[in-house]
């Protein structure tokens, strides 16, 4: 299961696929790929690239009352949080048309790499002391369209440099717990005594 740093690993390593596959050539000057805070949008930080923002984090729905898991020493650990990501994709350009094919792009190009191994996730993250996957995790990234709600809450909040952007989840995100389950010694010998009768004929 992945640890603590497994959202900011997710984050950077899509970011960081798009930015070693995407067509430099559609680009009118050198672009930028840049990970988003919300308050991105309201500044030109990026005017040719591509930008990414983890807007929500939430507990996922499909996994919400995950079991301890026992470790290869015996030992027990607590239960994982599993939580769902949803990603805002967004290609920038001065004109209309190439952004609209840098777009095109970067939908076939997620859907044929939807697919993310632990080896790309740990080596995207800034810090690699710790990896943040096992080497046999991976993580799968889904085109999810935005809900009419979400859809207008955004707009709201970012319409003075809203663009066309793509909106992608990634699911059931388990994060490893370093806490144990304290179950005590394992019983290995049972004792057994041979009752002694009480005055007056009582056990």
């Amino acid at each position: 299961m992945a640890n603590h740093l497994a959202i900011a690993a997710v984050a950077k390593a899509i970011l960081k696929m798009v930015e070693d596959h995407c067509p430099r050539d559609e680009f009118a000057a050198t672009p930028t790929f840049t990970l988003y805070g919300s308050h991105d949008f309201g500044s030109p930080q990026v005017t040719e690239g591509f930008s990414m923002l983890v807007w929500r984090i939430q507990p996922s729905a499909a996994l919400r009352k995950p079991q301890p898991v026992r470790e290869a020493d015996g030992r027990k650990r607590m239960p994982s949080l599993a939580v769902d990501l949803s990603i805002l994709m967004t290609a920038w350009a001065a004109e209309p048309e190439r952004q609209l094919r840098l777009t095109g792009w970067l939908l076939r190009f997620l859907e044929d790499n939807a697919i993310v191994p632990a080896a790309l996730l740990n080596q995207a993250l800034t810090q690699r002391g710790v990896p943040a996957f096992k080497p046999d995790e991976a993580i799968e990234l889904l085109l999810e369209p935005l809900t009419l709600p979400d859809h207008l809450g955004l707009w709201d909040k970012f319409r003075n440099r809203w663009m066309t952007s793509l909106n992608y989840s990634v699911r059931m995100l388990p994060l490893e717990s370093n806490r144990f389950v304290d179950e005590g010694p394992l019983v290995v010998s049972r004792e057994f005594g041979i009752g002694q009768i009480a005055p007056g004929g009582q056990p």
